[in-house]
């Protein structure tokens, strides 16, 4: 201990007598600070300041004019809406050609341009033809690689925007022209025709009672009149027995709703490998395993447009008049999902097929950009069915249903009243039979049966067509534009921040930090000599040399660490929850990251500062420090465990944003594991190479250049 004690203590009054050493460790001292403030600073909240990226809107709409002349023109309205967005600047351009001009000659880096029938493809393409409205966007990816990033962003929001608008366009005129349906439906009802009948039938049996009065004076109009009522009877009896014949066509309505259930869950099922295998080839490195990746997601969007189409097919074997507005409904909704299933495979097939030579002509390989937009689709197709068809199907099978049980219901009244008419047939030739005496009877029994009709009619009034039809008839008459406003944004999401960050500085102040105290390590043994001499001592050892000069080295790196912990709290003032263990979680890795650096460098001399370069190198891309470990390639996902950059990085950031159970213990004795490995280096491992580093010294001072 005495022969380190008087290292250390010889160093440092050496440092003390002469000024311009100590001015040039001063120097050392405050030169890591600003590097971790400067990157600190620059990063502090780069995308408050986007508003400054101009971007280019510009339109050959023509607008479109709806049956009572009133003109809309979707783009103004958009691009009105885009210019109350003030993180980026979206200026509006006269010239389409000027926008684009403009994007080639870096004035904007982006142009956005609609396309002539933008608006008329809004309002009627999906009722019509399924014409999507078009837009095209020009990106200068030569003027700034981060600004191309944010403008994707952008245009993800303007995407956003135009989706959101145009499903409002479409549900609501959907609405409107299904409210017309409804209104066609509502305006042919089966039992409005019944109750009709009815009321002829208590007509005539009005006419019988007069006939029986004209009876008691005329025997001869009484047989007249009751060959009338036969007629009339008989014609409402074979109308009522028609109406009774239709319980029979009714199908088996459970069975029938359970298989297209079935389909639909084949086809969700099916559709979530499509999705599956789309990550799977995004995660993908090779071109080989994406190829793979998209055949399996190609293969299992086609076995979902069949199962699509077998939902479709049995749909249209259905033929109930009450239910053909829901089911065309949600046939025209499986129809446009099997057109997207068929666009999604075709683009995936074509991605398969591309010639490496010719990648222009048959039109490239998945950008990274390309194959996320697939996923969202698709993941969009996937809602669609899990939500939207899942929805309808469950409305065809309940009015399926509900059908099935008021046509038995009506059935078995039907049975009874044509019972009550059979009477009254045969009351009437009783009558005729009976003659002049019977006629007082005969009045009774019309009188009788005359209750049964009304009875009979008020039953049917009040199994008025609504019960079968209401839900689905006010569903389709509600407000259209409150529907689209609805499916525009179906879903309400509340983001909740955990371990909240107030700016982006604050993010990376671990990573700079710790990458400041490494450079500080650095530069110390640049400009220090890490052997001590051993003049003046007594008998030293090895270790008592190795730990007598690092002390210095310590020393001035607990200097450094402390100055840029004071700057990063006291000048910027980044957020930190707990400023002391930040402070100890800094002071710790600059203890494991001078030890680390001498050791190499007393160990292996300038080879080992050259490792300790690489060593820094390889930290600064895969620590984790700014990008997530898991989208970096997977060479840093496998080593990267084997620095101490992520142990420090995630102390430090346990201190600045929250602490999590005993997380940030750990990673301080993870780092301590990485100075005792730096002790075992510079102590034992060092030794068999000292003759060999003398010898690699001497040659490079040979040369007189090094």
């Amino acid at each position: 201990m005495e022969n380190i004690r008087k290292i250390f203590f010889r160093d440092l009054i050496a440092l003390l007598k002469n000024p311009f050493a100590l001015l040039v460790a001063g120097g050392l001292c405050v030169l890591p600070a600003l590097y971790a403030w400067f990157n600190i600073y620059s990063n502090w909240d780069p995308y408050a300041n986007t508003a400054g990226i101009r971007i280019a809107v510009a339109s050959y709409d023509r607008g479109y004019k709806d049956e009572d002349g009133k003109k809309t023109d979707m783009s103004y309205i958009i691009t009105e809406n885009l210019k109350k967005n003030k993180a980026i600047s979206w200026t509006q351009v006269a010239d389409p050609k000027e926008a684009k001009q403009g994007v080639y000659a870096g004035k904007y880096y982006a142009a956005v341009v609609f396309s002539k029938d933008f608006t008329k493809c809004m309002m009627e393409g999906f009722l019509e033809d399924f014409k999507r409205p078009k837009v095209t966007y020009y990106e200068n990816e030569k003027k700034n690689a981060v600004a191309a990033k944010i403008t994707d962003t952008a245009v993800s929001t303007l995407q956003n925007s135009i989706n959101e608008q145009y499903i409002q366009t479409v549900v609501s005129r959907l609405f409107e022209k299904e409210g017309e349906i409804a209104a066609e439906v509502q305006s042919e009802k089966i039992l409005k025709k019944l109750t009709k009948k009815t009321d002829a039938a208590q007509k005539t049996i009005e006419e019988l009672k007069v006939s029986v009065r004209s009876l008691e004076q005329a025997n001869t109009r009484l047989s007249a009149s009751m060959l009338d009522a036969n007629t009339d009877l008989g014609a409402l009896r074979g109308a009522l027995q028609g109406v009774s014949s239709k319980a029979a066509d009714v199908p088996d309505t459970q069975a029938l709703a359970d298989r297209l259930n079935q389909k639909n869950s084949h086809a969700m099922e099916r559709i979530s490998r499509a999705l599956s295998a789309m990550q799977d080839a995004a995660a993908a490195d090779v071109q080989e395993k994406k190829e793979k990746y998209y055949a399996a997601a190609d293969t299992a969007l086609l076995q979902t447009k069949t199962d699509v189409d077998d939902l479709v097919n049995a749909l249209n074997t259905i033929n109930i008049n009450t239910i053909n507005s829901s089911r065309k409904v949600t046939i025209s909704q499986l129809e446009s999902l099997s057109s997207s299933l068929v666009r999604l495979s075709s683009r995936l097939e074509k991605a398969m097929n591309t010639d490496p030579e010719n990648e222009e002509k048959t039109g490239g390989r998945l950008s990274s950009e390309a194959e996320r937009v697939i996923k969202e689709e698709i993941s969009l197709l996937q809602q669609t069915l899990q939500g939207t068809v899942t929805r309808s199907l469950a409305l065809v099978g309940s009015d399926l249903s509900r059908a099935s049980e008021d046509i038995q219901t009506v059935s078995q009244d039907l049975e009874h009243d044509i019972q009550i008419l059979s009477i009254v047939l045969g009351s009437g030739a009783k009558a005729i039979d009976l003659g002049n005496d019977g006629l007082a009877g005969i009045e009774a029994d019309l009188a009788e049966m005359e209750v049964k009709l009304s009875q009979a009619g008020s039953l049917l009034l009040h199994m008025d067509e609504e019960q079968l039809l209401s839900s689905f008839s006010s569903f389709l008459q509600g407000d259209p534009k409150g529907y689209g406003a609805f499916f525009a944004q179906p879903i309400s999401i509340k983001t909740e921040a955990v371990y909240p960050v107030e700016n982006y500085g604050s993010g990376v102040t671990p990573f700079y930090t710790t990458l400041a105290i490494w450079v500080g390590g650095v530069v110390l043994v640049s400009l220090i000599k890490v052997k001590a001499d051993a003049d003046g001592l007594k008998n030293p050892r090895s270790y008592q040399l190795f730990f007598g000069r690092y002390l210095l080295f310590l020393l001035l790196s607990m200097v450094q660490t402390v100055i840029i912990v004071w700057g990063n709290l006291s000048i910027f003032h980044v957020q930190c929850l707990y400023p002391r263990r930040f402070l100890a979680a800094a002071l710790l890795a600059g203890l494991t990251f001078s030890l680390l650096i001498y050791a190499f460098t007393l160990s292996f001399g300038d080879i080992g500062k050259a490792m300790i370069v690489v060593i820094m190198v390889l930290q600064v891309a895969g620590s984790s420090g700014t990008y997530p470990i898991e989208i970096l390639p997977s060479f840093y996902q496998k080593v990267y465990i084997f620095f101490p950059f992520p142990y420090a990085i995630n102390a430090m950031r346990e201190a600045i944003c929250g602490m999590y159970e005993r997380d940030y213990a750990l990673y301080l004795v993870e780092l301590l594991i990485f100075a005792a490995a730096a002790l075992v280096l510079g102590l034992f491992i060092r030794k068999p190479f000292m003759k060999i580093n003398h010898f690699v010294e001497k040659r490079m001072e040979d040369t007189e250049m090094m």
